[in-house]
């Protein structure tokens, strides 16, 4: 039997996909889709604020949010989740999964350099923002810090 050249490179790809041990899981996650912001002030620490932040959302209503601040000692974590995004005709009203809500700043803290951004996990109905600034909770802060 002779083999040519096609055949046998047809011949690797498909031992070597049949072989990979890299298989998809059976759900995939997921994508989470998020924006960094590229100035401002720099806030490693509103990681640690993820997990309350996303455990204490309530239900919001279609276009509307709900916010939460967190101080450290040199500045504070703006926390957002603003509901959006229908896929139908009657808008919806929930609470965010809060599985969605960490997954997404999670991604945030671990991309942005620790400017902060935004994102929603793909076809999600719900934007969730962590934005470090200047200044402690309840303070007034001049535009744009």
């Amino acid at each position: 039997m002779m083999f040519n050249n096609n055949m046998i490179l047809t011949t690797i790809v498909l031992a070597f996909s049949m072989t990979s041990t890299d298989a998809a899981p059976s759900a995939a996650a997921p994508v989470v889709r998020r924006t960094c912001f590229t100035a401002g002030t720099v806030g490693t620490e509103c990681g640690q604020f993820i997990q309350d932040f996303c455990n204490s959302l309530t239900s919001i209503a279609f276009r509307n949010n709900e916010a939460k601040c967190y101080d450290t000692p040199n500045f504070k974590c703006d926390f957002g989740a603003f509901l959006e995004f229908t896929n139908g005709l009657t808008p919806p009203v929930g609470t965010p999964a809060a599985a969605t809500c960490i997954d997404t700043l999670n991604n945030v803290t671990n991309t942005c350099g620790g400017f902060g951004g935004f994102g929603n996990v793909s076809g999600g109905p719900t934007t969730f923002t962590l934005d470090p600034n200047q200044g402690q909770c309840k303070q007034l802060e001049a535009p744009g810090t």
